[in-house]
């Protein structure tokens, strides 16, 4: 029997099994094909050498940096099963992928230059333990990147979290404010902490 926390367990399956994990794999790389590109631009103007993705997905964006720069070492980790697998083989030798939850990262201190997380930092359950991992893995002067889905007021944050509670589905979610991931942050050790806003991911 599994040690796995119930959301988590959810989580791996919506992501692995369900319509809304198929859909996803079909289509996220057009939808976000925008943000993936302002996203590459920005981490390939710092000219990284090592790039790790965490919760990568399918790996659309992994796939579009390795175009882009195909002599970057590429990681990526995803604690569902299915998108593994299909970031494995959508990427084949072009990345190393690995499943594993965003709070243990199967690398060692001060391996990358550059550590993003596309869209689903909404999902972490332990935030400010997934931080202070990421801090660990990234070398002494290197970014992390986050792209979320953001609460612009604390009404708006009480009104989404009820309604992922009400459907349940996609397992744990806890949407957030720009305070609330600036707190996170400065706990965790980082510093510099900048935030903008974009109306379109896609």
């Amino acid at each position: 029997m599994s040690n796995l926390p119930k959301d988590l367990e959810k989580t791996k399956k919506f992501w692995s099994k369900g319509l809304g994990a198929k859909f996803y794999r079909k289509h996220s790389g057009k939808y976000f094909s925008r943000m993936h590109e302002y996203v590459t631009a920005e981490l390939l103007s710092r000219n990284p050498e090592i790039i790790l993705d965490v919760a990568c997905g399918g790996g659309d964006f992994l796939h579009l940096i390795h175009t882009k720069v195909p002599n970057v070492n590429l990681f990526g980790t995803d604690v569902a099963p299915g998108m593994v697998g299909e970031a494995m083989k959508k990427l084949g030798d072009n990345a190393k992928i690995s499943e594993s939850r965003a709070i243990q990262q199967p690398f060692s201190d001060n391996t990358f230059d550059v550590v993003t997380i596309m869209m689903a930092f909404h999902h972490f359950q332990d935030k400010k333990e997934t931080l202070i991992e990421i801090k660990r893995i990234l070398k002494p002067n290197g970014v992390l990147m986050i792209f979320d889905v953001v609460a612009r007021y604390n009404l708006q944050k009480k009104l989404w979290n009820w309604l992922e509670k009400m459907t349940g589905i996609r397992g744990y979610v806890d949407h957030y404010l720009e305070l609330d991931l600036k707190r996170l942050s400065e706990q965790s050790g980082f510093a510099n902490f900048t935030w903008c806003y974009t109306n379109n991911p896609g």
